[in-house]
């Protein structure tokens, strides 16, 4: 008998969750004959802590339930095992989620973990801290940090801060050291993109792939204000890269320095990191279940 665990974060935006412990409980275990396990979290890193001991007790599968925080717990847990994660996102930005192509809505998302397949994705890491969608200094670790802070998230919020921010945060100098290449940049914002988007559908690396063994390196240098609309839409229609506010740097692995400890955002989470940062990748290192459409 097959076994999956579901790791649900009640505090995610899950509305009806009975229901839909109900319907797994039928489609996994009365229609496919799974053993089922429901597990909710009630603190920070539970998630990670849980998928753990279903890792160490050799069970089939592990999902995620709730937003990308939950999603890189549970990912963390699983990371170079044989494991497979599934993903049920209810977040905010299911930045991870959208890439792989798994359904927002909570019954196509579970068809997909029925019927899908396997994809064998690669993860990244900063200073220690796994990521799998990305990872970033300067103004996007800022956002992060205000919108983790929020009463009230969502996109609106999102968009909200974005432009509020925007308005008073201002570039900082970097040093990047890519292979034998060292660049000086003063720059907005630096988002590390093992996939394309934040989340949202806002893509900061359209040509970002989670299986190809590298990162991109985004560097967004400082644009007016006047150019908050124009930006906004190229990062909605994937042509940010085309600007010419955007420099992109591929690579298995950065170095970077800036003028002392600050803030990092990894996959929607923040913390405090040192002044210098590095960043690499473990290819093929993460089984995920995704739907028969994702190439």
């Amino acid at each position: 008998m097959k076994k999956v665990a579901f790791i649900i974060n009640p505090a995610s935006g899950l509305r009806r969750r009975h229901s839909l412990e109900r319907k797994l409980e039928y489609f996994f275990r009365q229609q496919n004959g799974w053993e089922t396990v429901f597990y909710h979290t009630t603190c920070h890193n539970d998630a990670y802590n849980a998928a753990l001991r279903y890792k160490e007790v050799l069970f089939d599968m592990v999902v995620a339930i709730g937003g990308d925080g939950t999603v890189n717990q549970v990912a963390c847990a699983l990371v170079h095992s044989s494991v497979t994660m599934g993903i049920i996102p209810t977040g905010s930005g299911n930045g991870l989620a959208r890439h792989l192509k798994i359904p927002i809505s909570v019954p196509k998302a579970i068809d997909a973990l029925l019927h899908g397949n396997v994809a064998i994705i690669d993860s990244g890491m900063i200073n220690g801290r796994s990521f799998f969608c990305t990872a970033g200094i300067g103004f996007d670790a800022h956002l992060a940090k205000r919108f983790n802070r929020a009463l009230v998230r969502g996109f609106l919020t999102y968009i909200t801060l974005s432009v509020l921010e925007f308005i008073r945060y201002r570039p900082q100098k970097y040093i990047i050291y890519a292979g034998e290449e060292v660049f000086e940049r003063e720059a907005f914002l630096i988002t590390f993109a093992n996939a394309a988007q934040w989340g949202n559908n806002i893509y900061i690396s359209p040509c970002a792939n989670t299986s190809d063994g590298l990162l991109d390196l985004v560097v967004w240098k400082r644009a007016s204000v006047m150019r908050i609309p124009f930006m906004a839409i190229r990062l909605l229609t994937k042509k940010i890269n085309r600007s010419k506010y955007i420099e992109n740097i591929r690579g298995a692995s950065f170095r970077v320095e800036r003028i002392g400890e600050g803030y990092v955002q990894y996959d929607g989470e923040h913390t405090i990191m040192g002044k210098e940062l590095k960043i690499g990748i473990h290819p093929s290192s993460l089984r995920v279940v995704t739907p028969c459409s994702y190439q």
